[in-house]
């Protein structure tokens, strides 16, 4: 309703560009929220204003209200290679805590502001003060444009702007330009798609990840937005079902994450719903927990852009948080998954994969851990090389 509201208020806007702006605006106006904000919050816009910029020093962007959790895994990259790092994100993802697993001494400086505040601070002449604008989601989903195009400029940092699209498939209805294509882009898994446009870059450092020994009961946990575009939520349930049917009862599901999934009471012993959570209790869930469900379904075609364009944030909570994930061949082939790190199944056969992971031992369960290390590690390296690379080929042409 709100949305229909915000398109019918600004339909007089003759040019698309602003009309998009003031409708993405509105749909997410709310008076008391933007004042009560602005009191706890605006001192941030002139402390960044305001405090010194060391020398080699990165700003690091997340221009939406969510896509927290890559926050944490770019930051680490960067000061991997000798960086400062000060970080802008919009409020609710600070008050989400992100970092919530950093060690002090990992922490960057983070400013919290509100959207029109970060639109500010990239056109301000302190800008010119940092080496590098770090854009960690290019494709700005609120406008469905570039980021810098919704911006309407481009920063003014010493060496420019290095941008990561979150799917390769926005480049080029975006019309990304010849400055940026293969040179200054990044994506979240390596797509055919993205081949000579951008290189990877995986954000799956979250903090210091403590050994975790599979549970006696088998605990599966499923994070992210609870909605056919992104999940097989029935898929879950059918399993479920026949798991119980068959008197195999050792196990228990958490579901973390937005959005509507009724469970049927006989279900309920055995599925928890968490709802929304922030980055720390998340986290933690997830630790305790001894697999991670993607429920992503190769016959979906809401869920076709997981094949060639878009990465599953299950990606990098496994490989991050060292935790073997359920998830259909076909895409465990798309993001380099394998027997040796996941637990693997065709099609609807879920039931299958979390029965074989109700019934593993703790010996080929370390086993799993292990190789996903192996994995994490290789994927670590492979986006520290692509930045390390990007970042000289940019400054050697200065």
């Amino acid at each position: 309703m709100k949305k229909q509201l915000a398109q019918m208020l600004c339909c007089w806007i003759p040019v698309k560009k602003y009309r998009k702006k003031a409708i993405a605006s509105l749909k997410e106006f709310n008076a008391e929220k933007i004042l009560c904000n602005y009191q706890k919050y605006n001192h941030f816009y002139t402390d960044f204003l305001n405090h010194a910029v060391k020398p080699k020093t990165v700003l690091l962007v997340e221009p939406n209200n969510y896509h927290g959790e890559i926050v944490p895994g770019f930051v680490k990259y960067w000061q991997n290679l000798g960086y400062n790092v000060d970080v802008v994100l919009r409020i609710s993802n600070y008050e989400e805590n992100p970092f919530a697993l950093f060690k002090k001494n990992e922490l960057p400086a983070v400013y919290p502001l509100q959207k029109w505040r970060v639109s500010q601070i990239l056109k301000n002449k302190i800008i010119k003060n940092y080496d590098f604008v770090f854009v960690s989601s290019f494709d700005y989903q609120e406008t469905k444009e570039r980021y810098f195009d919704y911006l309407g400029s481009e920063p003014q940092s010493r060496f420019g702007a290095l941008c990561v699209y979150h799917n390769c498939q926005n480049i080029e209805p975006y019309d990304e330009n010849e400055k940026y294509l293969g040179k200054r882009l990044f994506v979240l898994n390596d797509f055919p798609l993205a081949k000579d446009k951008a290189k990877l870059l995986c954000p799956i450092y979250f903090g210091k990840i403590p050994v975790h020994k599979k549970n006696a009961k088998t605990c599966f946990v499923m994070i992210g937005r609870l909605s056919p575009n992104t999940r097989n939520c029935s898929q879950l349930l059918a399993a479920v079902e026949k798991l119980i049917n068959e008197n195999i009862k050792n196990f228990k599901v958490l579901v973390i994450g937005s959005g509507g999934m009724a469970v049927p009471e006989a279900l309920k012993r055995h599925i928890k719903k968490l709802g929304r959570l922030n980055f720390n209790d998340m986290y933690h869930n997830c630790m305790k927990s001894d697999f991670l469900l993607a429920l992503l379904d190769p016959d979906s075609p809401q869920q076709k852009s997981y094949k060639n364009g878009t990465t599953t944030g299950s990606k990098q909570l496994s490989l991050g948080l060292n935790k073997p994930m359920l998830i259909e061949q076909t895409f465990a082939d798309v993001y380099g998954f394998s027997a040796k790190d996941a637990v693997l199944y065709q099609g609807d056969e879920l039931y299958e994969a979390m029965k074989k992971a109700i019934n593993m031992k703790e010996k080929e369960y370390a086993s799993v851990c292990r190789a996903l290390e192996r994995h994490a590690v290789s994927v670590a390296t492979k986006s520290e090389k692509n930045l390390r690379q990007t970042i000289d080929a940019i400054q050697r042409k200065k």
